[in-house]
């Protein structure tokens, strides 16, 4: 989704850019991210969630109110934002200082790296203000028993190393996977009897498998079943 709004955002400025993309991001993708939120909600009333690690959670399976889908809706595109407009700047400061470095594998990485590192740190603070309004107002903490400094750091070192790594990873291995599935689908266009043959193979060890997984399952509920009589 990221990929899609950049590609429409390409002649803004890099501020504009991130601003865009941010907002874009935020508006379309929040509800599913406060529906989750309502299912499954944080037991002091805090949540770390996105690029921060979140609190030990309960399953609450509350009913999901419309106007709950945009709870928070302020500080959260203000995060977004700033992260859209971090990211972009810090991404264009390094392809300005070291221009070469999408050529190759470990310049990939690197430039993601530093760019999604820079992002989650300076819009970490968008996290803590949005799980303070994310709380349910008859619960809610104090502001200065909610925001605890410690446990701020903690999370947001944690959650940007995980986030950084995680997309620097995939921006090394997204060329070369795209490469191997156009190479794949080139070869199933031109070897149709092979493809059918191949998935036809895949399907019957597929379900050889979960044959057995039930036949298993079905013989240990029996073995039970019996030691309980005996």
């Amino acid at each position: 989704m990221n990929a899609t709004l950049l590609s429409a955002v390409q002649g803004l400025s890099p501020t504009a850019q991130g601003a865009l993309t941010g907002a874009s991001f935020c508006t379309l993708t929040l509800p599913i991210t406060n529906y989750r939120y309502c299912k499954v909600r944080p037991l002091a009333g805090r949540e770390e969630e996105g690029r921060s690690t979140h609190a030990r959670a309960q399953s609450m399976g509350a009913p999901v109110v419309v106007s709950e889908l945009y709870k928070a809706y302020l500080p959260t595109v203000l995060r977004d934002i700033v992260y859209g407009i971090v990211r972009q700047s810090a991404t264009r400061e390094l392809l300005a200082r070291y221009p070469d470095l999408p050529k190759t594998a470990g310049g990939k990485f690197l430039l993601a790296f530093f760019g999604v590192l820079a992002s989650c740190i300076i819009s970490a603070p968008g996290n803590e203000v949005r799980g303070y309004f994310l709380q349910p107002p008859n619960r809610r903490l104090p502001v200065a028993q909610f925001f605890q400094p410690v446990r701020f750091l903690r999370s947001t070192i944690v959650g940007a190393l995980i986030m950084s790594t995680a997309l620097g990873t995939g921006a090394v291995v997204t060329g070369p996977f795209q490469e191997y599935v156009s190479a794949l689908r080139a070869w199933m266009r031109n070897n149709t009897v092979e493809t059918i043959v191949a998935l036809f193979a895949l399907h019957q060890l597929l379900e050889n498998s979960r044959n057995s997984a039930v036949v298993d399952a079905h013989a240990a509920a029996v073995k039970q079943q019996q030691d309980k009589k005996a």
